[in-house]
């Protein structure tokens, strides 16, 4: 009885040991409505909450909305912005629900709360139909948004696009766990995802602000839980019948990639080229992130894409 008697003193002590350790570990002191409120983004009361959003250019230019990817918020392609609004385009980039500026919705981070929020976002701004730029996350988003509502969309863009979900391998698994995902979730999942948003760089001033950016939204109430969702949920799943549906449709799409991609595979990106007609195609070297830097040069050949569509 005795030995049973300290077996259970010492479960017990380490069970509070662990909770004291999860506590201690906690990085989330603000509310999201404090986070945006010195941004500088307009607020869009939408259903499931807050989006925070820029809108630039012409009023009566041609629609683009830029669609953020997984970890790196909106913040990260502002470099876009202006090079397309000089081309006389009218600009929307906006926060996905559980990352950067946006509220942490408690309702699951799927797929489709994703195509929802853009949806409800197009309305909000009274915006019919737009050209659609989507980056890995935001490309699997563009080919859900393409294939349920292709009379939104004037023109499809994607860059290194995830096509057939993403790989979360052990850590993923064990993040699911109940309980014991949660502890891992913070100790393991979350370093492991802000160690490779630091890895977009910090060579130019734009670099250095978007990883400060990346690392501060952490700190916001709800982005852990919302970034496990985005890890054990269907948010990352395969789009591959979403493509299948939009090349069936004929719809103009751009794939912008890096043939040395380790996340999102070459042979992945070309699986799905296949169900398009005649897309227009760019290939890069660099990795995931090649992008960095090159954002003038990939927003003219945005353009030059979009324009050549208005010209039909």
């Amino acid at each position: 009885m005795a030995k049973i008697s300290i077996l259970a003193s010492v479960v017990l002590a380490c069970v509070v040991i662990l909770l004291l350790l999860y506590q201690a570990g906690n990085r989330e002191t603000l509310s999201a409505a404090q986070f945006r409120a010195d941004s500088g983004y307009r607020e869009a009361k939408l259903s499931d909450g807050v989006t925070a959003y820029q809108i630039s250019g012409p009023e009566n230019g041609p629609a683009v909305i830029i669609i953020h990817g997984g970890t790196l918020g909106s913040m990260a392609y502002q470099a876009y912005v202006p090079p397309l609004v000089k081309a006389g385009y009218r600009v929307v980039v906006y926060d996905q629900y559980g990352r950067g500026f946006s509220d942490r919705p408690m309702v699951p981070l799927s797929i489709d709360l994703m195509r929802h929020q853009l949806r409800e976002l197009m309305d909000h701004l009274q915006i019919q139909q737009a050209n659609l730029f989507g980056v890995s996350f935001g490309g699997a988003i563009l080919a859900r948004f393409g294939a349920r509502h292709p009379e939104r969309v004037a023109a499809l863009a994607y860059q290194v696009p995830v096509i057939e979900g993403a790989s979360v391998g052990l850590t993923g698994k064990l993040v699911a766990m109940p309980i014991v995902g949660q502890f891992l979730s913070r100790f393991v999942a979350i370093p492991s995802i802000i160690s490779r948003g630091e890895s977009f760089g910090t060579q130019s001033e734009e670099a250095r602000r978007v990883v400060a950016h990346f690392t501060q939204q952490f700190n916001v109430q709800g982005t852990e839980r919302m970034m496990r969702d985005l890890l054990v949920g269907d948010a990352l799943s395969s789009r591959m019948a979403d493509h299948i549906t939009i090349g069936a449709k004929g719809m103009r799409a751009q794939f912008v990639y890096a043939t040395d991609d380790p996340e999102i595979k070459a042979e992945q990106v070309e699986a799905a080229l296949a169900h398009y007609a005649s897309p227009d195609v760019h290939k890069y070297t660099g990795g995931h992130f090649f992008s960095s830097g090159k954002s003038e040069a990939l927003a003219a050949k945005l353009d030059d894409f979009f324009s050549a569509g208005k010209q039909r």
